[in-house]
């Protein structure tokens, strides 16, 4: 008699996600230790031999791709951790502030102008502090990798209706294509040299575990907006 082929139910989203957060992390210790072993070896080949040369050459490339791991790992953690939010009231206007000021050294580094615009009134919040600044942050990242090291103005809009809170980033960078637009909030859509491709999907799920939502306009040398909506 043959037996019965039966299939494993599929996984749910939840827990699918539980499981992808748990391997990164675990490739994360190996990782660590890759790199600490990479330190010693770089510190050993310092000698002016051709054979050291070559060696640290050799280690150099693989340093890079170990730090490029790093941050896919990390970028996917974050991804990954969007579904646990820790609501709590908080001050949209003081996080924003918080942001820019984190922000503003390395963009004036570069040639570029971050300012805010803030609305005045009531800006209490159910927000999960944590996820709001990396959320924001990494849109301001992005805004500021757009100048490709030419310089410009990067401006941040709060304002506030009956029902939704926004956040408004506005560059006059180098903008997207259409076609990059209509393709950018994928997962592991980059068009970054390095990048992971889960920068802005990451935001969006930040946004939807709000109960929020993330909108994009954009065009070639025209700069790029991003709203950023959450209930009140």
């Amino acid at each position: 008699m043959v037996p019965e082929s039966r299939k494993a139910p599929p996984l749910d989203p939840e827990a699918l996600a539980s499981l992808a957060g748990g391997l990164a992390h675990e490739l994360k210790n190996p990782l660590s230790t890759l790199s600490l072993q990479l330190s010693l070896l770089e510190g050993a080949w310092q000698d002016d031999t051709p054979l050291a040369a070559r060696s640290r050459k050799r280690l150099a490339s693989l340093r890079t791709e170990v730090n490029r791991l790093d941050t896919i790992l990390r970028d996917f953690l974050r991804f990954a951790r969007t579904d646990s939010m820790a609501l709590e009231p908080a001050r949209l206007n003081s996080l924003v502030e918080e942001v820019l000021q984190f922000a503003r050294p390395e963009c004036e580094q570069e040639g570029i102008q971050l300012d805010s615009f803030l609305a005045a009134g009531s800006d209490a919040l159910q927000l999960d502090p944590a996820r709001f600044r990396q959320a924001l942050l990494n849109i301001i990242i992005n805004a500021r990798q757009a100048f490709e090291g030419k310089g410009g103005a990067i401006s941040v809009f709060t304002r506030f209706d009956d029902s939704f809170a926004y956040v408004e980033v506005v560059d006059n960078g180098s903008g997207m294509s259409p076609e990059t637009l209509a393709r950018v909030q994928e997962a592991y859509f980059s068009t970054k040299t390095g990048g992971s491709g889960l920068g802005l999907p990451t935001v969006k799920r930040v946004l939807e575990a709000h109960g929020g939502h993330l909108s994009l306009d954009s065009s070639p040398e025209h700069g790029t907006r991003v709203m950023l909506t959450f209930p009140r």
